[in-house]
């Protein structure tokens, strides 16, 4: 990913003091329908202290039980295969087993916000390490955004079912663009950077034929 085209983007005036980034997880579902490359988001409801009115990806912070979570041994070979893939993040380490220790923890709160927020429990064979987004200083939040590419069959039906969004559903990544460029719907930076990428590549098998290996993208 071009980490020159994402700061090149329009942003807010930076005007905040230095607070410290907290990672979270967010999770891109994706899913072709004939030609055409579809996303799962949500509508942020305008009460929130985040994101407000937003269209986003289903995601959230870090809690310390993501930490405690331990999978399963049928899942260790992805926890691995992840671990590489977030080596050049916060995630990866020089200590042994702690990279896989820390992609373990990443996944399981990108597992566990989607299912509290849409009722779906995806496959962790289904997530990919995507992209690795870090707020700028300057900004009154930040967060250190671990993005999952997540490609779920068609049995894998999510709904709306957290309080944070008024609306949830699948639509194609080029209406969303559009909706943002006539001001019908508000993305933020992240969310209209990874949408444009995902939808330049074409279709899913162009995705998962990318690098698996994020390098991060520091706001400047």
């Amino acid at each position: 990913m071009d980490a020159q085209k994402f700061n090149a983007m329009p942003r807010p005036e930076l005007t905040h003091p230095y607070v410290a980034a907290r990672q979270a997880a967010s999770v891109i579902m994706v899913r072709q329908v004939d030609q055409e490359l579809e996303v799962y988001v949500q509508h942020r409801a305008t009460t929130m202290d985040f994101a407000a009115g937003a269209v986003v990806f289903p995601g959230g912070r870090t809690d310390a039980e993501d930490a405690d979570f331990e999978f399963g041994i049928d899942t260790q070979p992805i926890l691995t295969q992840h671990a590489r893939g977030w080596q050049r993040t916060s995630l990866g380490s020089s200590i042994p087993g702690q990279a896989v220790k820390n992609s373990s923890m990443m996944l399981r709160t990108g597992l566990r916000e989607v299912e509290e927020e849409t009722g779906v429990q995806l496959k962790p064979e289904i997530m990919r390490p995507w992209a690795n987004l870090i707020t700028p200083v300057g900004y009154p939040k930040r967060f250190d955004t671990f993005f999952y590419l997540a490609t779920p069959g068609d049995e894998v039906m999510p709904e709306n079912i957290t309080t944070e969004a008024t609306a949830a559903d699948w639509h194609s990544i080029e209406s969303i663009l559009h909706g943002a460029e006539v001001k019908k719907i508000a993305l933020m930076r992240p969310t209209e950077f990874l949408l444009a990428d995902i939808v330049e590549a074409g279709s899913i098998q162009a995705l998962l034929a990318r690098d698996p290996v994020v390098t991060p993208i520091r706001g400047l």
